[in-house]
């Protein structure tokens, strides 16, 4: 065979080789594009730049949002907002996360177990106290890194309530009686269908002294404050965001771009941050936020 047409042979060989390899190459490119574009969680962590939006509304609650006559009212389930910070924290193209409150409290287990979750959160957490942030919300707010509000935001109300509702006088004139069959003095503690004794109210009041010192302690050792100074602004009252920054209850007082801006600073962001999760924001009235009705909560 002819020298030439073996060389000739060969070349040909060897742009097959060059083509197939090229075409592979372009067909993985495109799943990766694909991939890309479908979920942006792909992106490599070092592109990160995002800072994420989680909602904090309505009724701190452990359970799901009660409803009535009007309608389901909104809530912030904690076990949602334990899922958003742990997405948070897994995304790497978050650096950071803002939340966005607007409560006036909830529960005390609740509330608690809220200010566990931002605490533990690895990523740096700015806490953004918008109508309302008080009570319960303001407890669960200080497990952040930062807290910022609007200068008229409502805060503080540092306090537990207890609220027992007796029946007894109206199943009296109704005519109504109800027949009680205990073991244990104290198991109907609060019962509605009786007047409360002085010893069960004792009783009653301990417990709620207990919480008591539990979230002036909290909140003391949360904000780098003395348990003795925060216990002395600690009476149930209700704070605007510009008296709760000169008491240390807040760090910075500004609107929900500045709180966005602040956690892209502490997440290391260069550049203009992208929202995530701008679109879950929601406002509730003032009205939704103090009307909700729990047996013991955080005072409001």
């Amino acid at each position: 065979m002819a020298p030439h047409v073996t060389g000739e042979r060969s070349m040909k060989t060897r742009w097959k080789v060059l083509i197939t390899i090229g075409a592979f190459v372009l067909f993985l490119l495109a799943i990766v594009g694909t991939v890309l574009l479908v979920n942006e969680a792909f992106v490599m962590p070092f592109m990160g730049n995002r800072v994420a939006i989680i909602p904090i509304k309505g009724d701190i609650t452990l359970e799901g949002c009660g409803s009535s006559i009007f309608g389901t009212y909104q809530c912030a389930r904690v076990s949602t907002i334990k899922k958003s910070l742990r997405e948070a924290d897994g995304d790497p193209t978050v650096r950071a996360v803002v939340l966005d409150i607007n409560s006036g409290g909830g529960s005390v287990v609740a509330s608690r177990e809220l200010m566990r979750a931002i605490k533990n959160t690895s990523k740096p957490v700015v806490a953004w106290i918008g109508e309302a942030g008080a009570s319960g919300a303001y407890y669960a707010a200080t497990g952040a890194d930062r807290i910022m509000a609007e200068r008229d935001s409502l805060t503080g109300s540092i306090g537990v309530i207890m609220i027992v509702r007796h029946y007894y006088g109206l199943y009296q004139k109704l005519g109504i009686n109800v027949t009680v069959i205990k073991a244990g003095k104290s198991k109907d503690i609060g019962s509605p269908y009786r007047e409360m004794t002085e010893e069960e109210k004792e009783e009653l009041k301990e417990m709620i002294n207990q919480i008591y010192h539990d979230f002036v302690s909290d909140v003391a050792k949360n904000r780098n404050l003395s348990f003795s100074y925060v216990e002395n602004i600690s009476d149930g009252t209700l704070y605007l965001g510009s008296k709760a920054k000169e008491l240390g209850l807040i760090d910075e007082v500004g609107g929900i771009d500045d709180a966005i801006q602040l956690a892209a600073e502490l997440g290391g962001i260069e550049g203009e941050p992208v929202v995530k999760g701008e679109e879950a924001r929601e406002e509730i009235s003032i009205l939704d936020l103090f009307t909700r009705g729990v047996r013991l909560k955080w005072a409001e």
